[in-house]
């Protein structure tokens, strides 16, 4: 039993050393993509305007970019403990209210999806089924 306990234990160990390692990749992506993220949140916000040095300044000190992403990402995940999702890079909104408003189409979505897997399961299963049952 404590093998078992102890399997357990190193398997969840090893899902969070993923979910942590996967955490901190997605957080670099800004930075390992190759493009300045000071000038994707730009486009992102306005393609009209132009990349001036000075807008992009103006757009690091207000993300907070020129601190660097380890700072970024350690000032995200800080906020995550509190239960502060961030803010969007682009609308500047809370991200927790989109995410929350989001979850309700996703989880009708998967409703219906599993609805759809048991019907067409069940028309796949069932003439095995009443051919064993004669």
């Amino acid at each position: 039993m404590a093998e078992s306990s102890r399997g357990r234990a190193g398997a969840a160990f090893s899902r969070l050393g993923a979910l942590a390692l996967i955490t901190v990749v997605v957080g670099l992506l800004p930075w390992l993509s190759g493009r300045d993220p000071a000038l994707s949140v730009l486009r992102a916000r306005s393609a009209e305007q132009e990349p001036t040095p000075e807008a992009l300044d103006a757009v690091r000190r207000q993300l907070g970019l020129d601190a660097g992403p380890v700072d970024v990402l350690t000032g995200w995940a800080s906020g995550l403990l509190r239960g502060d999702l961030g803010r969007s890079w682009t609308s500047g909104g809370e991200v927790l209210p989109v995410v929350l408003s989001g979850l309700g189409v996703s989880l009708t979505l998967m409703c219906a999806a599993i609805v759809v897997a048991l019907v067409v399961a069940s028309a796949l299963c069932l003439p095995g089924l009443l051919r064993g049952a004669r």
